[in-house]
């Protein structure tokens, strides 16, 4: 592939989550005149792991790549006045784990690369300390070995890629949505290049170029050779009272490595609960069939996993007790796509002519929003720097497994193991409600 691409070479972005967005938006900042992107949903995307009503912004990691990058993408979520202004909101977060184990090595490793970079470091907090300085967080926190950062806090996720998008559009980006935009296939040449996609409605696109940007579903395009499992992220949505929502709106995030994460609520007095215990969707008539996304707007009757909600309801109950029994306003299951190492999967298809993987976000990647579509049009120029491409790189030899500073330790659990949940689909219609099933409060 040449070091440089021209400004009118048609390229094909296929999904418009997180990874599609920034990508289409810094390709054309760059002048790129002839960029597509294809998803099955407007933005923001419907099924896209970015599209949620926050999420965190940290630059709390062992990685400096990661800790570098979140620090930099921070400058414009911070910047008023800039595409993203109004939607960052610095309250701080609280970093907690087992007395021992990967995921508290994983945090004590972020403060170590946090200090030698000259970011601000986590420190430690015990947990009477917390219960004194926010009292809605009452519980016990048993066992816990906590740490308190100022320097994060949490972005409108979803106005945020629904901006950006625009901002492309704006631009010269075009979108196509629908059927049209739902695809279906990838397109490949008699030598094995890449040179477009077909769509659910029997349409085509060709392009030059083709960055599969699909997340979760990407492996339902393309033969991902093991790198890649759709992970579920269980979330639930409690609706609090006027009162209830004086009491809780000014804590900060609370991110227990392993038991769960808690938001403060937003102006509609919605707080956002969400699991780390992750689910996979494997199909179980084939061996060896990797993980790929249950969709609820194509299985309306999908609740969430009971495992996973109870174990989430006893971590509640040992921050805020009030909380843990509360009917859900909301739930979903939102589908990331995970690599073995937690590194993104960022560059040349190794066998394909003409395409390029911008997926592997593995539960992380919204924070660099602002930033990521940079570095995948460094890419495809060429001009990504050794050390990052290396981290990025095409790279089935890698096995899923368990590192030794897992920051999400807990086993997973397939969907076809909880009772109550089949892998046939109860219907084939789009969505109609959302992004998750409301209950009458």
């Amino acid at each position: 592939m040449p070091k440089t691409i021209a400004c009118n070479e048609s390229i094909l972005i296929v999904g418009g989550g997180t990874f599609g967005t920034s990508t289409a938006y810094h390709l054309v900042e760059r002048g790129y005149q002839n960029v597509k992107v294809l998803d099955r949903f407007p933005p923001p995307s419907e099924i896209a792991a970015g599209n949620d009503i926050n999420k965190v912004i940290r630059a709390d990691y062992p990685d400096a790549l990661y800790a570098n990058l979140a620090t930099e993408s921070l400058q414009y979520w911070q910047d008023e006045q800039g595409l993203f202004g109004g939607l960052y909101h610095r309250i701080g977060w609280l970093l907690a784990a087992p007395k021992k184990g990967s995921s508290l090595s994983f945090i004590q490793s972020s403060i170590k690369t946090a200090g030698e970079r000259g970011y601000e470091q986590a420190k430690p907090i015990p947990a009477e300390e917390v219960r004194r300085k926010w009292p809605a967080y009452c519980g016990l926190m048993e066992g816990w070995k906590i740490f308190h950062n100022s320097s994060a806090g949490w972005a409108d996720a979803r106005t945020a890629l629904k901006r950006m998008a625009e901002a492309a559009m704006s631009k010269g980006a075009k979108y196509v949505c629908g059927d049209a935009g739902y695809v279906k296939q990838l397109l490949f040449d008699q030598n094995g290049g890449c040179v477009g996609a077909r769509s659910a409605d029997g349409s085509t696109h060709y392009a030059s170029r083709v960055v599969l940007a699909a997340g979760a579903a990407a492996g339902n395009l393309l033969d991902m050779k093991g790198q890649l499992v759709a992970k579920g992220h269980t979330v639930g949505h409690i609706q609090l009272s006027p009162a209830e929502y004086e009491k809780y709106k000014d804590v900060p995030i609370i991110d227990h490595f392993e038991g769960g994460i808690m938001f403060p609520p937003q102006q509609d007095r919605i707080i956002k609960l969400g699991a780390v215990q992750f689910v996979t969707s494997r199909n179980p008539a084939c061996k060896g069939s990797p993980s790929l996304p249950r969709y609820r707007c194509d299985n309306p009757g999908d609740d969430i996993p009971k495992p996973v909600e109870e174990q989430m309801r006893e971590w509640v109950r040992q921050i805020t007790p009030q909380l843990a029994d509360r009917l859900w306003f909301e739930t979903r299951i939102c589908w990331d796509a995970d690599m073995p190492d937690f590194n993104f999967l960022v560059g040349q298809h190794p066998e394909h002519e003409g395409l390029s993987l911008a997926v592997g976000g593995s539960a992380h990647g919204f924070k660099f929003l602002p930033v990521i579509g940079k570095y995948v049009v460094e890419m495809l120029e060429g001009q990504l720097d050794r050390e990052t491409e290396g981290q990025w790189r095409w790279r089935p030899e890698m096995e899923m497994r368990n590192r030794g500073d897992d920051p999400h330790p807990l086993s997973l659990i397939d969907l076809h193991n909880v009772p109550g949940w089949s892998r046939e689909s109860v219907s084939q219609r789009h969505c109609t409600d959302g992004l998750g099933k409301k209950q009458d409060t």
